[in-house]
């Protein structure tokens, strides 16, 4: 089978292209040529994750033989194509179950047939099965502490920042929803020869969910960068999202390290807002909540450690 462009990219941007060998790491060059495809798919599976996404239906999606595609892939995000889908309708899984969402209608939703196969893959990734997890899993803690009005059940450090230079991807929507950001944001820094892996992760949520509508959320996926890179800050394609620069501030933060869920946070900021900060005494800036994210990117959903850092005015 012979490789096709996909739909929209532009022949220039698509011919000659050697497909990448098992091992290979894309270069710069290779990577900018095959943006689009990537934008293309991630697009699809971020949309459509009640439906079959099989490595040869997204190599249709891209263009390419599934195959070459498989390669392509892995070489420039570090997993499979079949384990980043498995990955993110756990994602999506988990915060519908916090929300209460009944089991069948989340593993339709989430792309499975019957919940006999929903509830293997997610015991598989998560360790439980689905109802275990809606009675059990750390929101349910956090609930519990921020019911009893406990603001000594979480450890909240105060700790001293300096100012982080980072190049960031605006995101709009959900603040579940930024990891496909940060997708674009990995493949922006590839074209550019930096790893994404390489980089501390950052978000910055610019909205306040609790007064804003989810889909005009404003927030940033960010990467903090060594001082010498300094790249030009344009986009990778005509209808590719534009970075920018960003500098986290210096400053005291109060820190708490959520363990589990990016769907358990908000009870994680429930507890720090309504729990926490009144008991402590102090008082925040305007600035925004910044996130830090401590683990690898291709972690189980319920196994990501994140740093919650709330900006704190001088004592």
């Amino acid at each position: 089978m012979l490789d096709r462009p996909c739909a929209g990219a532009r022949p220039d941007k698509v011919a000659h292209q050697r497909p990448a060998r098992r091992g290979d790491v894309l270069g710069p060059r290779e990577v900018l040529s095959y943006e689009e495809r990537f934008d293309l798919v991630l697009s699809h599976v971020y949309e459509n994750l009640d439906q079959p996404l099989d490595l040869v239906r997204m190599a249709e999606v891209a263009g390419m033989s599934a195959r070459h595609w498989h390669r392509i892939f892995t070489a420039a995000f570090g997993e499979t194509l079949p384990a980043l889908v498995k990955r993110v309708r756990m994602q999506q899984a988990v915060a519908l179950l916090t929300e209460g969402i009944p089991i069948h209608e989340v593993a339709g939703r989430c792309g499975y047939p019957n919940v006999s196969s929903f509830t293997r893959a997610f015991r598989h990734m998560v360790g439980v099965t689905p109802a275990e997890y809606r009675t059990g899993g750390a929101h349910v803690d956090l609930n519990v502490a921020r019911i009893t009005d406990d603001p000594r059940r979480y450890l909240v450090r105060d700790v001293e920042r300096e100012t982080t230079r980072c190049i960031a991807i605006r995101h709009r929507g959900s603040f579940f929803t930024i990891d496909r950001t940060f997708h674009d944001l990995r493949v922006w820094l590839l074209a550019h020869g930096l790893a994404l892996d390489t980089c501390e992760m950052y978000g910055v949520y610019l909205s306040d969910p609790s007064r804003t509508d989810t889909a005009d959320l404003e927030s940033l996926a960010c990467v903090s960068v060594p001082d010498d890179f300094s790249p030009e800050l344009r986009p990778l394609s005509p209808d590719a999202p534009t970075p920018q620069w960003y500098f986290l501030r210096a400053g005291r933060y109060a820190a708490l390290t959520h363990e589990g869920a990016y769907a358990d946070m908000p009870s994680s900021y429930a507890w720090l807002f309504g729990c926490w900060l009144p008991a402590s005494g102090r008082t925040l800036t305007d600035d925004p909540v910044v996130e830090h994210y401590l683990s690898p990117t291709q972690s189980a959903p319920t196994a990501v450690r994140t740093d919650l850092l709330l900006p704190l005015a001088a004592a």
